[in-house]
């Protein structure tokens, strides 16, 4: 599982060494949770690459990878159309739109796209001043032009994946569910600095709690992984006699990682 490769601000070189690592670790799938390029020209040329790898590859949309970069291409069709189609031309399972399964393994994920929920307990705000002030904290308030309000596209994603939970912890053929998202889902993947006003406000737009409460009702769910914050938690989220491994991966601008889960 890797996240936030940036092609475009990460160069290729860097990303073709990241496929080579990769390559390396003999995986039977790759997955990939958001923020994989600048633009969907660079997002084509990242999965094209993974694909290379010979193995199912899968991927959900990070934040950057709706932003309007050249005015032409807008957030809406990005998300509806683009993106879809590019992952669908190199071979990507698109996980905004259906699951990868393999070998007993459900792979469900979503660009779990920020409610406010994960926003520091100490700077807790209402919604209406976490949209009015976004532009303070993040890019996407002028970078992701759709006409959805954050709270609005979470409520409209939201069915459509506890579908694709529920279709995987339904299906007999399923023996474990990791989870993939862009933005964290649970509290132990969140970075808090409770002195820090600018980092709790800015977690506003980090973390969609809500999502973490939804997979943790699967039981089939052993692992959830994300990108986002690039900063590396990681926790063992404990419920009624099961717990889920938990973690945020730690690649960097310039310099994507992963990590290997073996099941």
């Amino acid at each position: 599982m890797t996240a936030d490769t940036h092609l475009g601000i990460t160069d290729y070189p860097r990303v073709q060494k990241l496929v080579a690592d990769i390559r390396a670790q003999h995986p039977d799938l790759v997955a990939i949770a958001g923020d994989i390029g600048e633009g969907a020209e660079n997002i084509g040329v990242a999965l094209d690459g993974f694909a290379g790898l010979g193995v199912p590859i899968c991927a959900c949309a990070g934040n950057h990878d709706l932003w309007n970069h050249d005015k032409k291409h807008p957030s809406r069709l990005l998300w509806e159309q683009i993106l879809p189609a590019v992952a669908e031309s190199s071979g990507t399972v698109w996980l905004d739109r259906g699951n990868l399964i393999h070998k007993g393994i459900a792979i469900v994920g979503s660009v779990a796209w920020y409610d406010y929920s994960a926003q520091d307990p100490g700077f807790r705000s209402p919604v209406e001043e976490c949209r009015r002030r976004k532009g303070e904290f993040d890019a996407d308030a002028w970078m992701v032009d759709w006409p959805w309000s954050d709270v609005e596209f979470c409520s409209m994603i939201q069915p459509e994946f506890e579908g694709r939970l529920k279709a995987a912890q339904d299906d007999a053929g399923v023996r474990a569910i990791v989870v993939i998202t862009h933005s964290p889902i649970f509290e132990g993947q969140m970075t808090r600095k409770p002195t820090n006003f600018k980092w709790g406000f800015s977690n506003a737009y980090y973390g969609n709690l809500t999502f973490g409460q939804i997979v943790a009702q699967h039981s089939k769910v052993t692992h959830a992984f994300a990108g986002h914050t690039h900063s590396g938690e990681e926790a063992t989220i404990e419920m009624e006699g099961r717990s889920i491994k938990a973690v945020t991966l730690d690649s960097q601008y310039g310099d994507p990682k992963f990590v290997v889960l073996d099941l």
